[in-house]
């Protein structure tokens, strides 16, 4: 392990393969993510015996206190000529492969990019983050298409490639999985297609047939939910009904009680709460808004229901 670069604000980190490789995968750590030196596809990428650098940012700093130059002193001299480099990473991590890999034209896999800062996108728990990256259209470029995977039920990532990537990457090359849900990588990993489709991308350089399973995965069940429940209130019950058979969450059981909420369901919100007050999994656990909620609609809510942390 080498510290390539040590800042408050980043740590870039090599990991060189056993035996020599032309493979170079760069990969970025996520939102919730902080300096450390192996994080998100460390280990696939080792695992698969591939020199691996790791980019770690400052905990809710956007990888923003990293500039593009920085980066690219860094890695340079692992970026040799005929080598393969990849730049891959999911969400915040995505923006940076996108990000960083147009700086040394790197192959890019960027899963549901996301700059949660970014302007455009008018969040207000992110409005006070200074974003000092140029827009990826005024930045340094890849001659590689970057393969994008994501969810296009996803209103906010669809409106953040629209914003960004989209015009600056004409030739894209999208594999746009509906109902995947933003965290598109996990619902692949629990359909057994992330490796497959993540191997074939560096190796080959090729997207591969995907057969999704869709009946009876959480995550498909959840989304369509979402995208459905104003329309149709009543499927889209069934339906995180489902993800819950299949997977208890706090976020789904959460949903689907604010569903409840709007749906006037007095009766099936107090099953709800009676259940989750006798069910040891902390994933069944109905957060303080909620429960407010259902303390406005009368509802009896002092059943030592675990805090939600």
């Amino acid at each position: 392990m080498i510290r390539l670069a040590n800042h408050p604000d980043y740590r870039i980190t090599y990991h060189p393969a056993p035996a020599p490789t032309e493979k170079l995968m760069i990969t970025f750590g996520g939102q919730p993510s902080d300096i450390s030196d192996t994080g998100f596809g460390s280990d696939f990428a080792m695992k698969n015996g591939w020199d691996h650098v790791f980019v770690a940012q400052r905990r809710h700093s956007q990888f923003q206190g990293l500039h593009a130059a920085v980066f690219r002193t860094a890695v340079a001299p692992l970026c040799t000529a005929g080598r393969d480099i990849i730049c891959y990473g999911a969400s915040l991590g995505g923006y940076a492969a996108l990000y960083y890999g147009g700086q040394i034209d790197a192959r890019i896999i960027a899963a549901a990019p996301m700059l949660p800062a970014w302007k455009g996108l008018g969040l207000p728990a992110y409005a006070d983050v200074p974003v000092h990256h140029k827009h990826l259209k005024h930045s340094r470029r890849s001659k590689h298409a970057p393969v994008v995977i994501y969810d296009p039920v996803q209103k906010r990532d669809v409106q953040f490639l629209n914003q960004t990537v989209r015009p600056t990457y004409r030739d894209i090359r999208e594999v746009a999985l509906p109902f995947t849900g933003h965290t598109v990588l996990v619902a692949l990993s629990n359909m057994r297609l992330l490796k497959k489709l993540i191997t074939s991308l560096v190796v080959d350089d090729k997207i591969p047939p995907l057969a999704l399973k869709r009946s009876g995965d959480p995550s498909f069940h959840r989304e369509r939910a979402k995208a459905l429940s104003f329309t149709h209130p009543d499927f889209a019950r069934q339906e995180y009904e489902r993800a819950l058979a299949a997977r208890p969450a706090k976020s789904t059981i959460n949903n689907l009680f604010s569903l409840l909420v709007r749906m006037g369901d007095k009766a099936a919100l107090q099953e709800i709460l009676d259940s989750c007050a006798n069910d040891p999994d902390p994933q069944m656990t109905i957060l303080p808004p909620m429960l407010a909620r259902a303390e406005k609609l009368g509802l009896r809510v002092d059943h030592g229901l675990p805090l939600a942390s």
